[in-house]
């Protein structure tokens, strides 16, 4: 009885991960058929949102790298300093002392891994606005000041963020992104598109959307997907050699594929490596991104959820301040 009972608790764990394996390599084979996105050129500016430190590298290490090498110049605005995430600063109950400490750690970290992608320090833009704050600041608070619970800060106070003392508002957020874009003129802006599981993700899409539609610089919008939903991406690990398929929360997307030379993976690995906070807690998800492409989608939600949501009276992008 307890080897029949052994043997059905293998064959069930096994057989889930035989099953996952079986079906991200099902998935891969479908990623060579995506169509190529368009090779960035010598004059390229590249702009990249990142809600936290370390979605630029998992999205974006091997185009940005790409841009860098071929003459362009890149930025990578980080939202947020990454000082909500608890696990990481060493106790399942940090103080609001020792998440600042993080938030420090992390913007030292991001500047590693821009490095062993071969841009310059310069290339990072900290803004300093509260992990796990983005989505209340884009409803309930765009106008009324935010508290973070974890770090007990009301406004940017982090050294080498952009603006300190902001205040924790919406209004502030998208009003610094605005002069961001304005004053970088990106050729090609990337931001997490809607669809991304992560709150935070989901609202540096709205935040971005909307500064790049201030300036009528929407054709520049290129979307990714971090939090993709069903263990994604599979399976975890490194995998160098394997395609990057699409997330099941892109499903319907029109993904483009960005292939990456052996030499540019390496230098991905190298930095998603450089965020050593990260990776001692989730190094198995983070080097799951660093495949043989990446991808990329024109669109932030499928073109047929977009026209669903127009013909029932409802905008894909909420107007600002409401709860949605």
């Amino acid at each position: 009885m307890v080897l029949a009972a052994a043997l059905g608790v293998w064959a069930f764990i096994n057989g889930r991960f035989l099953f996952a394996g079986y079906h991200a390599l099902v998935a891969s084979a479908r990623v060579r058929g995506l169509p190529l996105l368009p090779p960035p050129l010598s004059g390229e500016r590249l702009l990249v949102l990142a809600p936290h430190p370390d979605d630029e590298v998992l999205a974006a290490g091997g185009l940005m790298g790409r841009v860098a090498r071929e003459g362009g110049e890149v930025r990578v605005v980080y939202l947020t300093s990454g000082d909500a995430f608890d696990l990481a600063a060493g106790s399942p109950l940090p103080s609001p002392k020792a998440l600042r400490r993080l938030a420090l750690r992390r913007m030292v970290e991001a500047r590693r891994g821009l490095e062993a992608l071969g841009l310059p320090q310069e290339s990072a833009l900290f803004l300093g606005f509260p992990d796990q704050g983005l989505y209340p600041l884009f409803t309930t608070h765009y106008y009324l000041p935010y508290e973070s619970p974890y770090t007990g800060l009301k406004a940017v106070a982090y050294p080498g963020c952009h603006r300190p003392g902001l205040p924790y508002t919406g209004k502030a957020l998208e009003a610094l992104l605005v002069e961001v874009l304005r004053s970088f003129r990106p050729t090609r802006i990337l931001l997490p598109s809607p669809l991304d599981a992560h709150r935070d993700h989901q609202a540096t899409a709205y935040f971005g959307m909307r500064a790049a539609a201030l300036l009528g610089l929407e054709d520049r919008l290129l979307y990714y997907i971090v939090h993709g939903g069903y263990q994604y991406p599979l399976p975890k690990g490194l995998h160098p050699r394997l395609p990057l398929y699409p997330p099941p929360r892109g499903r319907g997307l029109p993904w483009q594929r960005f292939p990456l030379s052996e030499e540019e993976v390496r230098r991905k690995e190298r930095a998603v490596r450089a965020h050593k906070s990260q990776m001692r807690l989730l190094s198995r998800f983070l080097l799951a991104f660093v495949r043989e492409n990446e991808l990329y989608s024109p669109l932030p939600v499928p073109a047929r959820e977009a026209l669903a949501a127009e013909e029932e009276g409802w905008a894909v992008l909420p107007e600002r301040g409401e709860v949605f």
